[in-house]
């Protein structure tokens, strides 16, 4: 009797492994697979899964040569197995919501299919573009931060965009001091995980905070943390950079303290990259230390993504 319980907890348990072992390949199975749609070729179907058509064309041929016809025709209703592309647009642009816990691509698949790679200039590096406020500020920012990912990510950079969408749900503006603070403890944590993860590259974070209804004829105020060296390059470079395109600097004095609450500074304190904070605010109030953005000049995407080219050219040319 007591030689067979062994035996048979064994047996249980190798049942388990084999059931989990299976029930894990097939959900990796299913993630690197795409079912072939009427009008799919190999070109379309690499480009909406985010991956390099000319670079992964022969991989995929290989992986596949028992479902493709005549050379390169897909079959309607086949899986079809994805090659391992770690450059992928699904990896290298990545949504973290830090509410939920789960991470997801920044670009759906009719998006990916629109985007191509135009080099590899910006491969060293990382951005993380996050915002402070509820749901109403997040709908004003997710276009600008949807074009700069894109942007950078044709380009070779890897782009995360951070929201939570438990407190992100709140139909506000502003979010309480409590809920910012809590949402900026979120925030750090995910991004230094990812940091230490791309050790050795050039990373960077833009916290975008806005208090008014549009982005057009606003002021903007460029914040950085004043022990960081490459913060405040950034934001020199951002100044210039607006400077140079016709938005106009505001009279009056820089505020001592770059960070104006509490919850800025626990944010900035506990980052390991550098951060910089954009604030918006209405153009019909004063705002010391800020710039004037005009409907009608150069799109504040344009602005930001030449700032950030800039700021990445220099760290180049010292190195």
């Amino acid at each position: 009797m007591y030689s067979q319980k062994p035996t048979f907890l064994l047996r249980i348990l190798f049942i388990c492994f084999l059931f989990l072992t299976n029930h894990t390949t097939s959900a990796q199975a299913s993630a690197n697979t795409i079912v072939a749609k009427t009008g799919d070729g190999i070109f379309s179907v690499l480009r909406q899964s985010g991956i390099h058509p000319i670079k992964y064309y022969e991989q995929f041929l290989k992986l596949n040569a028992d479902n493709i016809k005549n050379g390169s025709e897909l079959i309607v209703g086949k899986d079809y197995i994805l090659p391992d592309a770690p450059d992928s647009f699904k990896l290298t642009g990545v949504r973290i919501d830090t509410g939920e816990g789960s991470e997801a691509p920044i670009f759906n698949e009719t998006q990916l299919s629109l985007m191509g790679q135009k080099d590899t200039t910006l491969q060293n590096m990382v951005y993380y573009f996050l915002h402070s406020g509820g749901r109403e500020s997040k709908k004003r920012f997710d276009q600008l931060t949807l074009q700069l990912a894109n942007d950078l990510m044709v380009r070779g950079a890897r782009v995360y965009l951070l929201e939570d969408s438990k407190i992100g749900s709140m139909a506000l503006d502003s979010l309480p001091k409590l809920e910012k603070k809590e949402l900026y403890g979120n925030y750090s944590s995910a991004i230094n995980k990812k940091y230490l993860r791309h050790n050795g590259a050039y990373q960077r974070v833009i916290l975008m905070e806005d208090s008014f209804g549009t982005l057009e004829n606003s002021v903007v105020s460029i914040s950085h943390n004043a022990k960081s060296r490459e913060g405040r390059q950034l934001a020199s470079v951002l100044e210039n950079v607006l400077q140079k395109n016709g938005a106009a600097p505001l009279k009056g004095n820089k505020e001592p303290n770059p960070f104006k609450d509490d919850a800025s500074l626990y944010l900035a304190n506990n980052l390991i990259p550098p951060i910089v904070i954009l604030n918006f605010n209405d153009g019909s109030k004063a705002l010391q230390g800020g710039f004037s953005l005009k409907a009608g000049k150069k799109p504040l995407v344009g602005l930001l993504n030449d700032s950030i080219l800039e700021d990445y050219s220099n760290l180049d040319l010292e190195n």
